[in-house]
């Protein structure tokens, strides 16, 4: 082998303000290794990187691990996900349903005819930002206008 290092495996992940590089490599003694950077540019436009090497004895477990937190934790947000549905549908009862073609029909008629958005909103027993977000999608209006 080269005295250099070997990029087996390369992938990239990104999350906001940060971009993580997860890379399967070989060592110059043969071994492999998993590195696992994160990367986020800074105002001045430079990038602050840290860097996690995880050993090839230490695959299975970390493997094991990180499965186990991310199930755990998918949970945890789809409960409270579940949570913030309920809570919304209080006040909104078709919070987070889907649209059907007759009902985007009859926003657009509405829309179409000046009736404000508030009105709208009460009748379709959603809130204003998901009709805003919704008639953005629609193409009726621009997305600044949604911002408002």
């Amino acid at each position: 082998m080269s005295e250099e290092r070997t990029t087996l495996y390369t992938a990239r992940v990104s999350a906001g303000k940060n971009t993580f590089f997860i890379d399967g490599k070989q060592a110059k003694n043969d071994h492999y290794y998993i590195s696992i950077t994160d990367s986020r540019r800074q105002e001045d436009g430079t990038f602050e990187q840290k860097k996690v090497i995880v050993f090839e004895e230490s695959f299975r477990g970390f493997r094991e691990k990180i499965t186990e937190v991310c199930e755990m934790l998918e949970k945890l947000s789809e409960d409270r996900r579940d949570e913030e549905i309920t809570e919304a549908r209080k006040t909104n009862p078709r919070a987070f349903m889907k649209w059907g073609p007759e009902e985007e029909e009859k926003l657009e008629k509405q829309f179409k005819k000046g009736i404000d958005i508030e009105t709208i909103s009460k009748a379709f027993e959603r809130s204003s930002g998901a009709l805003l977000a919704r008639l953005e999608r629609m193409g009726l209006i621009q997305p600044e206008a949604s911002g408002e």
